[in-house]
């Protein structure tokens, strides 16, 4: 996801309350409108009702409801005039301030018919103070919002600065441990090959010759499988056999067990094979290698190497004294639980097995560690399966 991206979903959040919010207080402001309005009906009736009151009461009494009305007008804060019609004509009452901006209303008393004029001025004051303090409340809210707004876009534009940094330093990192653990896994064969060369100049046995170009081109195809992970694994399929494979195995693996001091025992049966001769070596190699490293500081050091085949399959397993699982994601790559390590010797295993249309486990068995891979014995018959 993009970082722009994220920062508008984060905004985003604090859209829909805002908008409610925001929503509320129209609500708010047309509801107290309305309830205003309600408010100056309700005072305008009061006061016509006082006026009715004062003649109704005068003329009972036999007085004059025009003097009456005149005196109600000096005493009163909305009514300011009223007119009185007598004759057909209309006649102003004493005291009265006529103006076609009051609020005019008729009253009838017979035999009289007053019309009434009443200021509503301080009403519309009133109600101008509240628009007023409702607007400034409104501006202020909306200042504030976008206040928050500007601040949480700071924020969240730190933060994703800060993740950036993050993300750089750990890709330097994981940059950084590839550097070592390429560089150790080549100083390591290396030094089977200064080994290797050291005991061919010793006795000559041509046996060390070609174990030397073995793990020339195993280093070789090392450096190929580590330059570029997501190329399919290509096979060269030649015919061997079962036998062959493990007394090379056998010779590649026994100068680092008699190092650790660990016994290894070979049981397999022999019988033909369709394969990569190579790519099986170096994956029971790692295999094996893990398993005797898998050892260090173990009371009981064993590790035994089987075979067997079952007509289409043959099955290869790797079983280690420990009797435990590796911690952490198995066969993934830069997944290991070493503090040396890369993660891509069992992810090349798995790899190796897919190629040749097999699979590979681990598993815990009777108190052995049990690594497991399962091969058809005619690679030429079977297509791989995904994920080579």
């Amino acid at each position: 996801m993009e970082f722009r991206e994220l920062l508008f979903r984060k905004l985003s959040l604090f859209a829909l309350p805002l908008t409610l919010l925001f929503t509320v207080m129209l609500l708010n402001f047309y509801f107290l409108r309305s309830e205003l309005e309600d408010f100056y009906s309700l005072v305008i009736k009061e006061e016509i009702t006082k006026v009715r009151s004062v003649v109704e009461g005068t003329l009972s009494a036999g007085g004059d409801p025009v003097d009456a009305i005149s005196y109600y007008i000096e005493h009163s804060k909305l009514l300011e005039g009223a007119t009185f019609y007598i004759g057909g004509r209309e006649v102003i009452v004493p005291g009265s301030d006529i103006s076609d901006s009051y609020y005019q209303v008729v009253l009838e008393l017979k035999p009289f018919r007053f019309k009434l004029y009443i200021d509503t001025s301080y009403l519309k004051k009133l109600n101008r103070h509240i628009e007023i303090i409702f607007l400034s409340l409104l501006f202020f809210t909306l200042l504030f919002l976008l206040f928050l707004l500007y601040w949480l876009r700071e924020y969240y534009n730190e933060k994703i600065e800060r993740e950036k940094e993050r993300q750089e330093k750990e890709r330097i990192k994981s940059i950084n441990l590839v550097i070592h653990s390429i560089l150790h896994e080549v100083k390591n064969r290396l030094n089977v090959l200064n080994l290797l060369l050291h005991r061919f100049e010793k006795s000559g046995d041509n046996k060390y010759l070609e174990m030397l170009r073995g793990e020339l081109r195993s280093l070789n195809r090392y450096v190929e499988e580590t330059a570029d992970l997501r190329r399919p694994v290509s096979l060269d399929i030649t015919e061997f056999s079962v036998g062959a494979l493990f007394s090379e195995l056998k010779l590649r693996v026994k100068p680092l067990a008699d190092k650790g001091k660990v016994k290894l025992l070979f049981d397999y049966r022999n019988c033909p094979l369709k394969a990569d001769y190579e790519r099986l070596l170096s994956a029971l190699t790692d295999l094996v290698k893990n398993a005797i490293e898998a050892l260090e500081g173990k009371d009981k050091k064993v590790v035994r190497i089987e075979g067997r085949g079952d007509g289409k399959f043959y099955t290869f397993r790797v079983l280690d004294s420990g009797g435990e699982l590796p911690k952490g994601e198995l066969f993934k790559p830069f997944k290991t639980s070493k503090d040396k390590g890369f993660g891509l010797g069992l992810f090349n295993v798995k790899r190796v097995a897919l190629a040749h249309g097999g699979e590979v486990r681990a598993f815990t068995q009777d108190g052995w560690t049990v690594f497991e891979l399962k091969i058809p014995v005619d690679r030429s018959e079977i297509s791989p399966k995904e994920g080579e």
